[in-house]
């Protein structure tokens, strides 16, 4: 029984999981930090599909010249598109990721995104604006989960969080671009800003970025591992490649043997079905499941893409582009404290601190409205009101907005996430997509604007219990360390102290 404990923690390790933390030298390694950074600029055209529906549908509705008067279900469909095909680029991970490799899918990504902005900027009528974002609402999707699991392997674990975090750090600063030009220029050169600007990850990742060891190790194409260890551990940095290497074939091969063949050469919905009967597995999928949906519902997405025209109601009196590039410049200052804390701090009390504020500035915000309808019109009312939207926003950037996206890297084993990092993250841009696609509507049905505020700010707080309650502590975990603790709990407040420790080598 003792022999098969050890067998079964016996994962597939991190890049550099397998040396010693003694044997480290305190050396940046800058291998490790550009491939990093290289597929984290996929982020930047990310932070354009977001901040671009923004600043798109006021200058839509006034210069009526170029599309004619949009209809609300229209400007709907325009902001939403890129949440609605965000799922099809998530299935097609599940089949790419583990079949042709996490930097091939990445750079795949890249060429809808291309051809998204094209015919955006080149759009004559709202149905062509609608098939650009549908693609690069696919791109977005298939290169910012490929560039988090490529980044979740080859980073170490005390860099991890703030390794995988300077993809907010792009997000923010493409976001803040839309915000800046589309404010200022009109729509179309904004769309052409942002096809060039597609074309940075393309000029990094020719350089930077040698495919996973882990995924080359699992698939066999020892030369090639070997190739990408040597680049990721060169001599400043650490030492022992073989050792690893040698170590990481030997655990690989014994994993081997726990592998129910005949479930992994059958149907997928079959090995999907064998999988969910793990722990391992089906503990991460439920809590990623519902925290997505707790996620989106904070409305802090909602508001990237209804960011004006929520801030002229919130914040009335204020000039809305001041406003704005204030909300953009916040959004990208923070992103860089969040690269920091994530690096320092663990993602439970990042995330519980977050909903706390998000709720309580939200319930702030709501009340002030609320004066404010019943007659108080006072300039004190709408820049308290202002602050608190602007507090709400930078609490979500360093918690809740960012962390749920960095934790299915982090949780799901190594050898099915490309099975189950798909699905999961379409059913979060499923989400996103109902959410931001019947803003209108649930704003309808809760009685305007003073009842989404403080429905945002319930479910916000609703959200650091789920947190408090459910989702483990991953901050400086090894990966086999994280998927030791699924074996054996559930519930983070009654985990067990100790868990089964992987034998060392």
């Amino acid at each position: 029984m003792e022999e098969e404990n050890i067998q079964l923690n016996e994962n597939p390790l991190h890049v550099f999981e397998m040396e010693e933390i003694k044997k480290e030298k305190e050396t940046f390694n800058w291998a490790e930090f550009l491939a990093c950074v290289s597929v984290a600029t996929t982020n930047l055209h990310t932070g354009f599909a977001l901040g671009f529906s923004a600043i798109l549908i006021p200058q839509l509705e006034i210069y009526t010249s170029d599309m004619g008067k949009l209809s609300k279900t229209q400007c709907s469909w325009i902001a939403s598109s890129i949440s609605i095909a965000a799922p099809f680029g998530c299935l097609f991970i599940a089949f790419a990721l583990d079949r042709i490799g996490r930097i091939s899918t990445f750079k795949f990504s890249l060429w809808p995104c291309f051809i998204g902005w094209m015919l955006i900027a080149l759009a004559f009528n709202p149905s062509i604006i609608i098939v650009g974002r549908l693609l690069t609402g696919f791109a977005m999707s298939v290169g910012t989960n490929s560039a988090n699991v490529y980044m979740a392997e080859i980073s170490s674990p005390k860099l991890r969080g703030s390794m995988m975090s300077i993809g907010s750090v792009m997000l923010s600063f493409g976001i803040l671009l839309m915000y800046c030009t589309g404010l200022y220029l009109h729509w179309r050169i904004v769309a052409w800003i942002a096809f060039v600007g597609a074309f940075f990850p393309v000029l990094m990742t020719a350089f930077w970025t040698p495919e996973s060891p882990v995924w080359l190790i699992h698939k066999g194409q020892d030369v090639k591992a070997l190739k990408s260890l040597k680049y990721f551990k060169n001599s400043k940095y650490s030492v022992g490649v073989q050792e690893s290497f040698n170590e990481m074939k030997n655990i690989k091969e014994k994993k081997d043997l726990l592998i129910n063949k005949d479930i992994e050469n059958s149907n997928i919905f079959r090995r999907i079905a064998w999988h969910l009967s793990k722990p391992t597995v089906f503990k991460p999928v439920l809590f990623m499941t519902v925290f997505f949906v707790l996620q989106q519902f904070t409305g802090i997405y909602t508001f990237q893409f209804h960011a004006v025209k929520m801030l002229q109601e919130v914040a009335q009196g204020i000039d809305i582009k001041y406003a704005t590039l204030l909300f953009g410049l916040f959004r990208f200052l923070l992103s860089f404290v969040a690269t920091g804390m994530l690096h320092n701090y663990g993602r439970r009390p990042l995330c519980m601190i977050s909903g706390i504020i998000m709720g309580i500035t939200l319930l702030i915000s709501g009340l002030c409205f609320y004066l404010r309808t019943k007659g108080d019109d006072s300039i004190i009312m709408t820049w308290v009101s202002l602050s608190c939207m602007l507090l709400y926003i930078s609490a979500g950037s360093v918690g809740i907005m960012l962390i749920p996206w960095i934790l299915p890297s982090e949780m799901f084993p190594t050898e099915v996430k490309g099975l189950f990092l798909g699905p999961i993250m379409g059913w979060c841009n499923a989400v996103m997509f109902v959410a931001v696609h019947f803003y209108e509507d649930l704003k309808g049905v809760l009685g305007g604007m003073l009842g989404i505020l403080w429905f945002y700010s319930f479910i916000s707080l609703l959200t650091v219990f789920f947190v408090w309650l459910f989702i483990p502590e991953t901050h400086k975990m090894k990966l086999s360390e994280i998927e030791d603790y699924f074996k054996d709990n559930t519930i983070y407040l009654l985990r067990k102290k100790k868990t089964v420790k992987n034998e060392q080598m």
